[in-house]
């Protein structure tokens, strides 16, 4: 009864979504989503009890739950917050983690449920619009132990970007985040692929913004009297 409970809650969230009844159930990205909205709403767990929660999920979900908060609006710095997690999560998963792990202070901070639950219903319509574009095992060899190792380090360097408080600087290495991650939940390898070539992008974006504000702060600081 719970089950069909919830399956109706998660059939109503997808009709406001504009996602059909059908095609969120066969969307991986759109469904791990709403099932982690439906923990969100039900608990207000620590940072630990949610990656122990969520653990079983996949590493993918994770780092996308980590990374929506940095690039949807909503008050707080989460930038700062969730880029210094999702670098500690990246580090691990560099070192072949498949399970990953927080120092106990952070584990024990409550996790700000009310805006990570904003930042998933949020993110639902670009879920719908991402899954069709998802085919599930695709190159699936691509997102193996190996290749998760290997491709965890522009997401690292991305997850550092996000971190900073760059203006106009989350959004292109959060997008890049976000598929990567989006590709580890469905074992898509082609997707994965695509992630690390917006992750490089991503990293060519944010080295001109710091090129452009060190021009406009030596500009200014010449301008000044001395």
């Amino acid at each position: 009864m719970q089950t069909q409970t919830e399956d109706r809650r998660g059939d109503s969230e997808a009709s406001r979504v504009k996602i059909s009844r059908f095609s969120w159930r066969r969307q991986p990205v759109a469904r791990a989503l709403l099932d982690t909205a439906r923990l969100l709403a039900r608990e207000q767990p620590t940072f630990g009890a949610l990656l122990d929660r969520l653990g079983s999920r996949g590493l993918g979900l994770i780092l996308m739950l980590m990374t929506l908060p940095a690039l949807i609006p909503v008050p707080g710095p989460f930038g700062m917050v969730f880029g210094s997690i999702l670098a500690l999560l990246t580090a691990q998963l560099a070192g072949g983690a498949r399970r990953f792990w927080l120092p106990r202070r952070l584990r024990d901070r409550p996790a700000p449920a009310a805006a990570m639950r904003t930042a998933l219903k949020r993110a639902l319509p670009w879920a719908a619009r991402l899954g069709p574009g998802l085919r599930q095992g695709r190159l699936a060899w691509l997102t193996g132990a190996r290749a998760r190792r290997v491709c965890a380090a522009p997401m690292f360097v991305m997850a550092v970007i996000i971190a900073l408080p760059i203006p106009l600087g989350n959004v292109a290495p959060c997008a890049a985040m976000l598929v990567s991650a989006a590709a580890l939940i469905a074992r898509d390898g082609l997707a994965l692929m695509v992630g690390m070539g917006l992750s490089a992008l991503a990293a060519a974006w944010t080295a001109l913004l710091l090129f452009a504000g060190a021009e406009i702060a030596f500009k200014v600081w010449a301008w000044l009297p001395h």
